[in-house]
């Protein structure tokens, strides 16, 4: 188990604008695993989920000002007043921030480079720092969806035992907190039995 109170970046969930109505259904407390050599479909679906209205919305032209809650509005969208609520996103990634915000138009989801180096970002050999942010979102968002992107750094640098445990612990987090955890992994970059243990504890998602 991680130090999960050790000093780590202070992270707020925050709701994209509605983007989209059409957005992937991934069920609530489940690790999903995509093997793809590159994370753009995993990126795919990350955004969809974030950006998209929550399940039980009947009424999208309620969003046209991209907005929930907006006193303007005075259509009865259950989107205001059910259980449900709208996804919100946290992204880990090997590549530049700013850059995945400008690609996929991200505007508020908290995005940290996985990076020895630069703002916003977390040491790929600190995994108890990643595992504490992390930890930290799930608890405070009501719809946590997380994507960690490049987990192949991580096994460089800590080696590949480490961050399987890392892995469980998310997953137990994920469950009990109903979080969605999406893990994109080059099938090429781990051995077999490596890839077979972590395919052990994730569901998979078809391309």
């Amino acid at each position: 188990m991680f130090d999960i109170f050790k000093k780590k970046p202070k992270v707020v969930p925050v709701t994209e604008p509605v983007a989209n109505f059409e957005c992937a259904r991934l069920k609530r407390g489940r690790v999903y695993l995509v093997k793809e050599l590159k994370s753009e479909a995993a990126f795919e679906i990350f955004v969809s989920l974030i950006k998209g209205a929550c399940a039980e919305c009947r009424h999208p032209e309620t969003f046209s000002c991209e907005s929930i809650g907006c006193e303007r509005c005075t259509l009865l969208c259950p989107c205001k007043y059910c259980m449900q609520s709208r996804a919100q996103g946290l992204c880990f990634t090997i590549n530049s921030p700013e850059e995945i915000r400008q690609k996929y138009l991200l505007q508020t989801s908290p995005i940290f480079w996985i990076s020895k180096h630069g703002n916003d970002s977390i040491n790929p050999a600190n995994l108890e720092i990643m595992a504490g942010t992390i930890y930290d979102f799930i608890k405070k968002s009501k719809d946590p969806i997380v994507l960690l992107d490049g987990i192949e750094y991580p096994i460089i640098m800590n080696g590949y035992t480490p961050v399987l445990k890392f892995l469980h612990d998310i997953r137990e987090w994920v469950i009990l907190h109903k979080a969605v955890f999406i893990l994109p992994v080059s099938p090429a970059a781990l051995d077999e039995r490596e890839l077979a243990l972590i395919e052990r504890i994730m569901d998979k998602v078809d391309l």
